[in-house]
């Protein structure tokens, strides 16, 4: 039996490329928007989660990562991705909603592809160093500072 994996990306076009990646390794189930994602996680218990975790969708991702991790238990393995460009949760957030992985900045859908993999066979996926933060522009401005302080010494 193949496993389940629930998915949570709002970009449709995005969505419809994963689906094609991740179906040859799992049964793929995305909720619609009128879904109570709960009571589907319930109900299909999955055996992997993926949230899209980015900028506008951190909130929900992280409250529903906690539920479903915390609360209710019905997901197993449950990791969190951001697009390129995005602003992921924190280091400590992740931990704090017992998510089992954090992808940074997916930019093709097939990259999504090991990492469910990996969750499904419950290694935890983080990144070590955790990703920068900072806005691009000002990592491109201190990297620019600090490269120069750092060979005027």
């Amino acid at each position: 039996m193949r496993p389940r994996l629930l998915l949570l990306e709002p970009d449709a076009a995005f969505r419809l490329a994963l689906i094609a990646a991740l179906r040859e390794a799992f049964d793929v189930s995305v909720p619609n928007r009128d879904d109570d994602l709960l009571r589907l996680a319930r109900a299909l218990r999955p055996d992997v989660a993926l949230f899209a975790a980015g900028d506008r969708q951190r909130g929900e991702a992280m409250r529903l990562s906690r539920v479903l991790k915390t609360d209710v238990r019905s997901v197993p393995a449950l990791g969190l991705y951001t697009h390129r460009g995005e602003r992921g949760p924190s280091a400590a957030a992740v931990k704090d909603v017992a998510a089992d992985g954090f992808l940074p900045s997916v930019v093709e859908p097939g990259a999504l592809l090991p990492f469910a993999v990996a969750l499904a066979r419950g290694e935890v996926v983080l990144p070590n160093p955790w990703p920068d933060t900072a806005p691009l522009g000002l990592r491109r401005v201190l990297t620019r500072l600090l490269g120069r302080l750092g060979s005027s010494g």
